[in-house]
């Protein structure tokens, strides 16, 4: 039930006891009705009302000092919906005139002063309160609605635009009705992308995605429209596209300048919602003609963002260029390493090829695209023939920061030479393993695998005693503490997350067997061994 806070101000303080009394027994019958405060002065009021914010204020009307009339009056400036009940030992007409003038809800008078007469007032004021705040509920969803439906028109008119199916005229004309006031006369599109989109669609669900998506709109508009106009929508899951006018007189003033919005974009966005974006800029443009153009550009520079860290601006000035001898070499060093691998290559093998990531610039799709051939190739050659064909297809094409990439080769790498060492394994046991894996979040026993695997539990015990010379229980601990440092490669963790993220489901045990089996602790490790 929607309880009214109220104020209760009063130069008397026999008055303000008699109506803390009425409070006290309503509130034991469970009326909604609420005291937050009392005031015995309407200065001393307003400093409570704009602490309290209360939904309702019951105030005397003659007061030494500022009286209720004045009181009301400042209270209609800084709390317009706060709703008011004269108390008054008067019943003079001018009052009441002046009171019903300012908005004021109703006019009690003290003398007598009756409990039925205040709560009928209340029950009355907040119906007012609640009726209130129901329309403007309908409003803000109108609004809302209004607003996700311009966004929508704006990214299917640009999709159209792009495709090249509507004319500039016709653009130019559409566009002035979704977002009056801005004009591709001299603009640049900026690429607004999440920095890590997987993280973001983990953490939040799809409702809460949209509202996010929302305010990052909102704030990208805020931000880009101060320079002249802007035409923002979504127009991929992890992209927001906006075409935003910039007074600029030569081409460096207009780099600047985009430099500057596209920080204040980031800044505005990391500091209200917490997420992190990288932004790339096109260069400068005019006429809707050049609408293609100017995003390929501005999606070109936000893909040179691959080699720097989150939160990056890249403007025409600040591109990347990639060198076909960066890439010669690449190539060439991966190809020898993939020749002389096998299944008794260590992380030593790989370390110069992660080296090697760090020190050369190529570029990002190309990269990309090779890396997912070359780590199916390293499959094939590692694992028998029966497993080499069940391949995870797309590990690294939405890597869109170089430390991602050289996280998931790592982890790629140490997965396949795994398996290739359990691939000399009973298949019983190897099927054992891989269940392990695949259930760690949950609750795993011996007896549970044995059925899996269709064994008795004594005889899965000697299996993994003999064939991984370590008891089940300790292999079990160890995968998980496995799991738990990729996972902190990845971001940081609290230990009760990582914890529950790795099926222990106490944190100061998961702390002891972390330690028992690294020698540190989960920060410590962090801060030792860094993250990519």
């Amino acid at each position: 039930m929607r309880e009214v806070t109220c104020l209760v101000v009063d130069d008397e303080p026999p008055m303000v006891q008699r109506l803390v009394t009425y409070f006290e027994r309503w509130g034991e019958r469970r009326l909604p009705f609420r005291l937050v405060g009392q005031a015995y002065s309407g200065v001393e009021a307003l400093e409570k009302a704009a602490e309290l914010r209360p939904d309702l204020i019951l105030t005397d009307i003659v007061m030494p000092g500022m009286d209720g009339i004045e009181l009301i009056r400042q209270l209609r400036e800084r709390l317009p919906g706060v709703e008011v009940i004269i108390l008054s030992a008067y019943s003079d007409f001018a009052y009441a005139k002046q009171a019903i003038a300012m908005g004021v809800f109703e006019y009690l008078v003290k003398v007598p002063l009756r409990e039925e007469d205040v709560r009928t007032a209340l029950s009355k004021a907040r119906d007012n309160v609640m009726a209130r705040e129901e329309k403007e509920r309908r409003l803000q969803s109108l609004s809302g609605s209004v607003k996700e439906n311009s966004y929508r028109l704006r990214k299917h008119l640009l999709e159209e635009m792009l495709r090249g199916e509507v004319s500039e005229s016709i653009m130019e004309r559409r566009s002035a009705e979704l977002v009056p006031g801005f004009e591709p006369r001299q603009y640049g599109c900026f690429a607004v992308r999440f920095d890590n989109y997987e993280v973001f669609c983990a953490e939040y669900s799809p409702g809460d995605r949209n509202m996010l998506k929302y305010g990052m709109l909102n704030i990208i508009e805020e931000v880009l429209t101060e320079s002249g106009g802007c035409f923002a929508c979504e127009l991929q899951p992890n992209v927001i596209v906006a075409f935003a006018t910039i007074r600029a007189g030569s081409e460096q003033s207009f780099d600047r300048i985009c430099y500057e919005l596209g920080e204040r974009i980031h800044d505005a966005i990391k500091t209200y919602l917490r997420i992190s974006v990288s932004v790339g800029v096109s260069r400068m443009y005019s006429g809707w003609r050049h609408a293609s153009a100017a995003y390929e550009e501005s999606g070109g520079a936000i893909v040179d963002t691959f080699y720097a860290s989150f939160g990056t601006v890249v403007t025409p000035n600040r591109r990347l260029s990639y060198s076909e001898s960066d890439w010669r070499e690449f190539v060439e060093r991966f190809e020898e390493t993939l020749d002389r691998t096998n299944t008794k290559s260590g992380g030593e093998a790989l370390a110069p090829l992660l080296h090697l990531l760090h020190s050369h610039r190529i570029n990002p799709s190309k990269l990309l695209s090779y890396v997912e051939s070359w780590c199916a190739r390293l499959r094939q050659r590692l694992l028998p023939t029966e497993h080499a064909d069940v391949a995870a297809a797309g590990i690294f094409t939405d890597c869109t920061h170089l430390h991602q990439l050289v996280e998931r080769l790592r982890l790629a790498w140490e997965r396949l030479h795994a398996q290739a060492e359990g691939s000399g394994l009973r298949a019983e046991m190897v099927k054992a393993m891989r269940f392990v894996d695949d259930h760690l979040k949950e609750s795993i026993s011996l007896g549970i695998v044995a059925e899996h695997i269709h064994l008795n539990p004594s005889y899965v015990s000697e299996l993994f005693k003999k064939e991984l010379g370590i008891n089940f229980t300790d292999y079990v601990s160890k995968r998980r503490i496995e799991r738990a440092i990729e996972l902190l490669r990845r971001r940081d963790y609290s230990n009760l997350e990582l914890a529950e993220a790795v099926g222990v489901h106490n944190e100061k045990y998961f702390c002891t067997l972390f330690k028992k089996i690294t020698g540190t602790s989960p920060q410590k490790f962090v801060a030792a061994s860094g993250r990519d």
